[in-house]
């Protein structure tokens, strides 16, 4: 799967050159006028400055040329440091490049479950290829427990996207019979889910502050489960809600102010029949200054 999915990215990066920013600066409209027309060192010449300054796009587009070798030697480790600046600031398709470095083993060392993270940071965006390759993964237990129906959830997500091979995927898939299948387990209660992403953690407030992916592992359930995800606001006051909603898989993507504010979140695995569910534990992350580390 690894290998089939490097394989799609590479075929993605010139198109996902051309889609992303707007308006555009003269420096960087100047920069992709230099990439269409082939003088790709000029391009990064332009970008390079940009990127250092802290812009995401440019980030973006650096880690493309380094990836295809277009005007510098292909360094699949340089591609993946400057997607993943683009991607700490909430690209998802930067999110998805530096999952597909790890998820493939260029450049860095290959790591499943980091991989999970930034395919679910980038579906959560909508993302539809990060999408259908999480969905892979927790079809294999790869990087993320075993969950067949995690992976039909992501694989829905994909297709209603209009991904073709996440369809062909759903329409393969065998579904247990379960009416004549074995008798329903004597616990009905779900399995806790485990958050992942953001915890303990401060987020700056930067390009893009008001979206934050919130990601959890879903061990597969006893039941058909769907998951509650609650998020409050702290203060000294105390806390309020933010956000509380219903979603099939395994994150969301949440909208915030772009000011420094402490926020607590938790998901429960709810029963799709009955009464039972399992919370996570509360996990808390900040949003800090514009700038912060």
């Amino acid at each position: 799967m690894q290998a089939g999915v490097r394989r799609t990215a590479a075929g993605l990066l010139v198109a996902v050159l051309a889609a992303v920013a707007s308006p555009l600066r003269a420096d960087d409209r100047d920069a992709r006028r230099a990439f269409d027309a082939g003088l790709f060192e000029k391009a990064r010449h332009l970008w390079l400055p940009l990127a250092a300054a802290g812009d995401a796009e440019a980030a973006l587009n650096l880690g493309l040329l380094y990836d295809l070798g277009r005007g510098v030697p292909q360094d699949s480790s340089t591609a993946y440091r400057w997607y993943r600046q683009a991607a700490e600031a909430g690209v998802a398709q930067a999110a998805f490049n530096v999952a597909v470095l790890l998820d493939s083993g260029a450049g860095v060392p290959r790591d499943g479950a980091e991989a999970a993270l930034w395919y679910a940071r980038a579906a959560a965006g909508g993302y539809n290829r990060a999408q259908y390759a999480l969905a892979q993964l927790y079809a294999a237990g790869d990087g993320v427990p075993r969950n067949p129906a995690t992976a039909e959830a992501w694989y829905r997500a994909a297709a209603r996207g209009g991904l073709g091979a996440a369809s062909a995927r759903l329409s393969a898939l065998v579904r247990p019979e379960r009416a004549a299948a074995s008798p329903p387990p004597a616990d009905l209660s779900p399995v806790r889910p485990v958050p992942v992403t953001p915890v303990d953690a401060v987020l700056p407030a930067g390009q893009n502050p008001s979206k934050v992916a919130l990601v959890w592992n879903t061990p597969e359930q006893p039941v058909p489960v769907e998951y509650y995800v609650e998020l409050r606001a702290l203060d000294a006051s105390g806390s309020r809600e933010v956000s509380a909603s219903y979603v099939e898989a395994s994150a969301t993507l949440v909208e915030l102010p772009g000011v420094p504010q402490r926020y607590a979140w938790r998901v429960y695995a709810v029963a799709r029949q009955g009464a039972h569910y399992a919370s996570s534990a509360w996990k808390s992350f900040s949003i800090g200054k514009a700038g912060a580390d």
